[in-house]
């Protein structure tokens, strides 16, 4: 497993043995209690296609996870997918960490996670033995949906099934970014990550505007809090950006404005001024080359926006019009 920082994470398929451990020691645990055999190991749920998890990590740790991934038609015995809909495949809690709300977190996490990739609903089978887990999903809304069955192993399970959270609207605030690139064309982004799915992004800096503020001193100011370094000189005509963007259980949409600087001479170490809140959602920074930003990632994570359409409005003689 990589090193992950504690906090609830996103997994990929780098983290496919250590969930797959971690299943395995939970459901080994619960058979155990509930006097089942253990089952055979198998594939990770994370190696599958299409999956997509998250993990609760406490130091270099995997506490608890969930995996979830496209429904298929016919309980996955058919290729066709089911539109919008999710099957949770894995939720698992690490023995000696049940009863302290682990569970709860990855699953409200996966959920927010299946919203932010466009399903609207969601579904898992459990053992019909497994009074924990189906006090959890009940709790975390989930409904009976009448179906029952006995799965390979000779076990009764039943089928749950819920609709996804609906973000709450909200009509974003006048807000403004700066592009701003230093003497070897590199743009500087923050990394951040989603206080409840754990998801990494890059973003240019800035924030809404304050009272009377313009776009241009909102700018300089966000500037200033969120790197500490000298004023960046703004050049030309700003270019509006539409924003849609997912955070906590809120959708911001609206316009933000994005003006071009330019960085001289002077130190690149960022000294952050941030509130609590964002303290808690700041992973680090850096200037990266415009000609890197084409993928739409860094890092393996997402920039947001898609800059380098941005920055040819602000810059159409720059070298990445051509690109």
């Amino acid at each position: 497993m990589t090193a992950m920082a504690t906090g609830v994470q996103v997994l990929t398929t780098l983290h496919a043995d250590a969930f797959a451990s971690l299943w395995h020691a939970a459901n080994d645990e619960r058979r155990q209690q509930l006097g089942i055999a253990p089952r055979a190991s198998g594939a990770s749920a994370l190696s599958k296609d299409s999956a997509f998890g998250v993990g609760l990590v406490e130091g270099e740790t995997l506490v608890a996870a969930a995996v979830g991934m496209q429904a298929r038609a016919d309980d996955a015995r058919s290729g066709r997918e089911v539109p919008g809909l999710a099957h949770i495949s894995s939720v698992a809690t690490r023995p000696g960490s049940w009863g302290q709300g682990s569970g709860g977190v990855v699953l409200r996490a996966l959920m927010w996670s299946g919203v932010s990739r466009g399903y609207s609903r969601v579904q898992l089978w459990t053992h019909v033995s497994n009074l924990g887990a189906r006090r959890l999903y009940e709790r975390e809304g989930f409904a009976l949906s009448g179906r029952g069955k006995t799965n390979d192993y000779g076990e009764a399970i039943i089928h749950y099934i819920r609709e996804l959270p609906t973000p709450r609207l909200v009509v974003r605030r006048a807000a403004a970014r700066v592009l701003c690139l230093d003497s070897d064309d590199r743009i500087l982004l923050m990394h951040w990550r989603h206080a409840v799915t754990g998801a990494q992004f890059w973003e240019p800096p800035g924030g809404g505007l304050e009272a009377d503020e313009t776009p241009r001193e909102a700018v300089l100011r966000e500037w200033r809090e969120e790197t500490g370094l000298a004023a960046p000189t703004l050049m030309g005509e700003p270019t509006l950006v539409a924003r849609d963007v997912l955070w906590g259980d809120a959708r911001f949409v609206g316009d933000e404005v994005f003006i071009l600087g330019r960085y001289g001479a002077g130190p690149l170490d960022l000294v952050t001024d941030f509130t609590a809140d964002e303290q808690a959602a700041y992973l680090d920074q850096e200037w990266i080359h415009w000609s890197d930003l084409g993928a739409g990632q860094w890092r393996g994570d997402l920039v947001d926006p898609d800059l380098l359409p941005v920055l040819r409005r602000l810059n159409p003689t720059g070298p990445w019009g051509s690109r």
